[in-house]
This record gives structure tokens, sequence and C-alpha cells, in this order.
């Protein structure tokens, strides 16, 4: 069952609540990650994934991969990323193909 964007956003007060009592305590940069894959549902996951772009702070970076799209928010204190599989979004037109050399003998048979 997917969370609500309420029940998502209220844990992150929680975190923030706990983190607010000692504001100057150094930590390490924190990353959220969202990852949209649904692969049982219809749309594999594209209209949550369209639903969180809208919702989350802009802007946002696009961050294509061979495989996936990832929308990147990073600053200083945080690194957020939500990500879908480009199957998911987009139509494969040119699947990558493996190379294919030709080279002309380099050596000769005694070498």
């Amino acid at each position: 069952m997917k969370p609500t964007a309420g029940q998502v956003a209220n844990e992150l007060r929680r975190v923030a609540e706990a983190l607010d009592k000692s504001p100057e305590t150094l930590i390490e940069q924190p990353m959220v990650s969202f990852y949209c894959n649904d692969h049982g549902a219809e749309d594999k996951g594209k209209t949550v994934f369209q639903s969180l772009a809208r919702l989350l702070p802009h802007p946002l970076t696009k961050d294509f991969s061979e495989t996936t799209l990832m929308l990147v928010l990073k600053n200083d204190a945080i690194w957020l990323r939500a990500q879908i599989d480009r199957a998911n979004i987009c139509e494969l037109v040119t699947p990558a193909l493996p190379a294919e050399w030709k080279c002309a003998p380099i050596f000769s048979d005694e070498e």
C-alpha cells in the first residue's frame, strides 16, 4: 500500500522536530528517495511520478541515465530524488546496439 503525501509529510515533520532539538549538531547529508515504479499498475507508476514531481520543491534537475529518469533537488542540507524507469514513461525508439569493430591487421603473422 502506498502512503499518501500527507502521511509522508507527517513522518518528515517528525524527523524535522527531532533534528530541531539540536539544530547545531553536524550530520551527514540526508537523502530522501522516491522510487516511483509500480509494475502492477496499469501506467507502471507514471501518474504517481507526475503527481510527486508537481508537489516537490522546485527547481528540480532532470537526470537521465540509460535506464532511469531522476528528478533531483540537491543543496547543502539535503539530497532529494524521485526516480522512475525510463521504460515506464518513454517509448524505446532505437535500441542500443553493441559496438562492432573492423580493424586492419597491425601485426604480421610472425609477430
